[in-house]
């Protein structure tokens, strides 16, 4: 089974009914997308307990494993605030600043965060 697709959710929130996005207001469409949201994010965050629990009953790995790991990730951003983010960085193809919400350099296209991590905003 696999993740939420939105035209999913709206078809169950208007009953079975196909509606085409004009017949949608933009809030309603919104409502819709944040519930759509909220479901996978639910999802993902069963699916990373289930896999903890797994690593912890056979990978004999500790709560406190788990928690330096997250220290250690959460600061190599520099900041602990519970977030991963790149900072604003120089392309070193063209030497613009890069935006941390962009993988890529707008300008020149070269790849700078490559990391399958990255959220893409």
């Amino acid at each position: 089974m696999g993740m939420f697709d939105i035209d999913d959710v709206i078809d169950a929130n208007m009953g079975g009914r196909s509606p085409n996005q004009s017949s949608m207001s933009s809030s309603q469409r919104d409502r819709l997308e944040i519930r759509f949201l909220r479901a996978n994010l639910e999802k993902t965050l069963m699916i990373c307990e289930a896999l903890w629990e797994l690593l912890r009953e056979r990978g004999k790995m500790t709560d406190e494993h788990l928690h330096e790991k997250l220290y250690e990730i959460d600061m190599r951003d520099g900041v602990l605030d519970g977030k991963n983010q790149r900072a604003i960085s120089q392309c070193p193809n063209c030497k613009r600043n890069v935006s941390p919400r962009h993988a890529t350099c707008l300008y020149c296209g070269h790849v700078i965060d490559d990391s399958i991590f990255s959220l893409n905003q």
